[in-house]
């Protein structure tokens, strides 16, 4: 893995004045993208980056997990990107490329339940192809938790299907035989995969921005038939069945009723959950992930009043009954 060692201004001298640069962070659930977009952002030097962050779900969990960014985060609204593609998303990116300051890239990550299609065409496809240049599309995978299971999402396999870059992102928790079948596997979907291996989305940004992979000669035939039905585009969320729930409240949990709740309530069918935690045993603030069976949680400081905010993907998830146990964490 090439150490994270670049100044990203000296690597890109000649990003273009116009048809400013586009990259797509894609990925399944819990794949690592915010991870990376802090990568990224960390490591910009003094690129003026544009964010389009969404997510599923009715509370932003990813805005408060990225490191600030100030003036360039520029929110839409809840729920998928690609199932709300409409002129409200050209608009959004008309807002960025008319900002008083320039802006020199933007990058939009995109929700775990995302089928990339639509946003790509939205590029290829309407009068942004004439002032954006899509650079190439980025497809996180856990390779760790990347099993057959995946396949259950038609999401997940476009995914890895329309990426340009595959990064092998959490190889520390992944056995070198498991690594070996995914990166065979990814080669047999496409051949001109390029193929990088990550710990906690550190890559080089090089390699990941201004590299100029995204061809629109392959997307010619999506590309007219986007163009004639736009929405008919937006239905892989009915397909795979996911729903979210999600929870919040101004008192604090009990880090022993947690703990229960996660390994003896917690339902099989949810695939991820993330979340801003309150303890009455802690002052600090503690951000959770899980996803699959491997949840962490870490301390940070407030940076508002405490409480907690939960949301919990997966599916067929019993709203009703999830509620009444979440109300026993008090």
């Amino acid at each position: 893995m090439t150490p994270l060692n670049f100044n990203l201004s000296d690597a890109l001298p000649s990003l273009p004045k116009s048809g400013m640069p586009v990259t797509i962070i894609t990925g399944f659930l819990g794949s690592g993208k915010t991870t990376l977009l802090n990568q990224i952002l960390e490591n910009k030097d003094n690129l003026k980056i544009a964010v389009l962050v969404n997510e599923f779900g009715d509370i932003n969990i990813d805005e408060q997990l990225l490191i600030s960014v100030e003036s360039d985060m520029i929110e839409l609204g809840n729920g998928c990107i690609c199932c709300t593609i409409n002129d409200g998303f050209v608009n959004t990116v008309y807002r960025v490329l008319e900002a008083e300051e320039k802006i020199d890239y933007l990058v939009i990550e995109t929700t775990g339940l995302a089928d990339p299609l639509p946003i790509i065409l939205n590029f290829l496809g309407t009068e942004l192809k004439f002032l954006t240049r899509l650079d190439a599309v980025i497809t996180v995978v856990d390779a760790a938790a990347f099993d057959a299971k995946h396949f259950d999402s038609d999401a997940a396999l476009s995914q890895i299907r329309y990426g340009d870059v595959v990064i092998l992102n959490k190889i520390d928790l992944a056995t070198e035989e498991k690594i070996n079948k995914l990166e065979a596997f990814m080669k047999d979907i496409k051949p001109r995969f390029r193929i990088l291996e990550s710990e906690y989305g550190q890559v080089s940004l090089p390699l990941i921005l201004d590299i100029g992979l995204t061809q629109e000669d392959n997307y010619r035939a999506e590309i007219s038939e986007f163009q004639q039905d736009k929405y008919a585009f937006n239905n892989h969320l009915e397909k795979d069945g996911f729903n979210f729930i999600s929870f919040q409240s101004d008192r604090p949990f009990k880090v022993e009723k947690f703990e229960h709740f996660l390994s003896e309530q917690l339902s099989n069918n949810i695939f991820r959950a993330k979340g801003i935690l309150w303890f009455q045993e802690s002052p600090a603030r503690h951000i959770f992930q899980l996803s699959g069976p491997r949840y962490d949680i870490q301390d940070d400081d407030w940076t508002t009043h405490p409480k907690n905010e939960l949301v919990f993907i997966g599916r067929d998830l019993g709203k009703n009954n999830f509620i009444l146990r979440e109300t026993r964490l008090k």
